[in-house]
């Protein structure tokens, strides 16, 4: 039986990184914290980088993107899956390394097959070139990747229904945003439909998508000036408790910033 399996290394506005095995096949989901804390925080987990197949790029902001340089300085073979946006935004250190052979280019209108498992990519709405989420799938299992979007449409709600595990953006709460000493421009930015979801839209979002198979489900991205991982949990307890569901039939938990979370299997 193959398993699918998770660790979030970081996550956050500092560095984004997530790790998955599939049928012995290493993925990285971002690489926004340094190469050598990629490492310590894998090594905590008996896991690293070794051998690492793949890197799926969300979009072209440092916070995704820091580590890029040295993982393929160190693991020249990687195949790196993103989209033509994020490929043209990304830094010119990282163009320098990547090579033909390196690159695959998502297409959105179907899945992509790689060894035991298929990744499907769907648009997301940020202020990035062109951003996007992920569907992991290996056989009967699946895990959805979604952070830094502003909203996400009700046209694209199927495509990613009824996951076994979802890590999903729950940003900020929207009082703490507004009172915060933040620039205004910048709270507007959050705000924005290109912005990050706050806890409540997240809930409401996660809330139409789980399914029979959901058991997981990750909060990413909190910022750490205007949220709490309390905020975000009540806000989840009560949109759920409002539409019906049962939050003790899920696994919920608070991705961090600075220490790796607890390793998921599938």
């Amino acid at each position: 039986m193959i398993h699918v399996t998770i660790v979030v290394l970081a996550s956050g506005s500092k560095g984004n990184a997530t790790y998955i095995e599939i049928g012995g096949k290493k993925i990285l989901v971002d690489a926004g914290i340094s190469y050598r804390q990629l490492n310590l925080r894998l090594a905590k987990k008996t896991k690293n980088l070794d051998n690492l197949d793949y890197v799926f790029l969300t979009h072209e902001h440092s916070d995704h993107v820091r580590a890029l340089p040295m993982v393929l300085k160190h693991h020249r073979n990687v195949k790196m899956i993103m989209t033509k946006g994020t490929y043209q935004g990304l830094p010119k250190v990282v163009h320098t390394r990547l090579g033909e052979d390196n690159i695959i280019l998502v297409d959105f209108s179907m899945p992509m097959l790689f060894d035991t498992f298929t990744a499907e990519a769907f648009m997301i709405h940020h202020d990035a070139i062109e951003p996007c989420g992920y569907r992991f799938t290996e056989k009967d299992k699946s895990l959805v990747y979604l952070t830094d979007s502003g909203y996400y449409p009700d046209k694209e709600i199927e495509r990613i229904k009824n996951a076994n595990a979802y890590i999903i953006e729950a940003n900020h709460d929207p009082d703490l945003l507004l009172d915060s000493e933040r620039p205004w421009m910048l709270k507007r930015r959050i705000l924005d439909d290109q912005g990050h979801l706050s806890n409540e839209d997240s809930a409401y979002l996660l809330s139409r998508l789980i399914g029979k198979k959901t058991k997981y489900i990750i909060l990413a991205h909190l910022s750490e000036e205007c949220n709490t991982e309390s905020a975000a949990l009540r806000a989840y307890e009560d949109v759920f408790g409002k539409t019906g569901l049962d939050i003790t039939e899920f696994v919920l938990s608070c991705a961090r910033q600075h220490i790796e979370s607890e390793e998921i299997i599938l």
